[in-house]
């Protein structure tokens, strides 16, 4: 190897990047390599959106096309999940769908998360704790407006004591187990993208350099394109049902709670 290599060969430097962001600029410590990418990200989503839609026409054609693509399959999907309630969420899902996958790609491409002022948006826990953060918000507030002061039930439900203290006691432990698992879905959402993203990160990282063909990490790339595509249905389905819960939570026997009674006294004549 010493006719390939005189000098001797040495692998080169490979940026590990770090957990969170890392700071830009000493004079600003808040704003980090994560904040630039995610802008970066930003500016292009709503660049093609602007694109898709400042010329419409009834016949779509180009940008507009795929646009009109992307925004009909993920309505049919939501529809095909949850019905006319997941395509009334829309625009807050597949904007969601939108940022995470575009910045879960954004490793396949030069220098991102190996150089230090690029790092992936979601391979920083403080993005992916903000995004789950401000959707437990968003589906607490669709689950009050569903069902009103009702939906505190499914935390503090008082209705077992009318059968006796021991069952008023077991519904007081399931609605504080019921509250704290919702407390747990905002870590849950933020550690399962956040680890997957960091992970891939990494990995590309390690690899490209690595590998002496840079052809060779090729396999990689494919890897990290498929799970940041899952990662971010994932995402999107969880979040999906996380609004569902909410609005159907105690929702039919808060509004009508004689609906279940209703089925028998419509085949009482029938039965005469």
């Amino acid at each position: 190897m010493d006719f390939l290599f005189p000098g001797g060969f040495h692998y080169p430097a490979i940026h590990i990047p770090s957990l969170s962001g890392e700071p830009l600029f000493a004079s600003i410590p808040w704003y980090t390599n994560t904040h630039f990418t995610m802008l970066i990200v930003i500016v292009v989503l709503a660049g093609l959106s602007f694109l898709a839609t400042r010329d419409l026409r009834e016949v779509p054609s180009g940008l507009q096309n795929g646009a009109e693509t992307v925004v009909g399959g993920l309505s049919d999907f939501l529809h095909s999940v949850a019905g006319d309630e997941g395509v009334k969420r829309l625009p807050l899902l597949g904007t969601l769908f939108l940022f995470i996958l575009a910045s879960n790609w954004t490793t396949i491409f030069p220098f991102v998360g190996q150089v230090p002022w690029l790092h992936k948006p979601t391979a920083d826990y403080h993005v992916n704790f903000g995004i789950a953060l401000s959707v437990f918000v968003l589906y607490q507030i669709s689950g009050f407006r569903a069902n009103g002061l009702g939906y505190m039930k499914r935390w503090f439900n008082l209705s077992g004591f009318k059968d006796g203290p021991f069952l008023g006691a077991i519904f007081i432990l399931v609605g504080f187990i019921e509250f704290f698992s919702e407390l747990f879905r905002v870590v849950t959402l933020t550690l399962r993208l956040w680890g997957n993203m960091l992970g891939g990160e990494i990995t590309l990282g390690v690899m490209s350099a690595l590998l002496i063909i840079p052809g060779l990490a090729f396999p990689f790339y494919g890897l990290e394109v498929f799970v940041g595509l899952v990662q971010a249905l994932v995402f999107m389905l969880l979040v999906l049902m996380y609004f569902v819960s909410a609005v159907e939570s105690h929702g039919d026997h808060a509004k009508d709670p004689h609906s279940a009674a209703q089925p028998a006294h419509s085949l009482a004549p029938a039965a005469h």
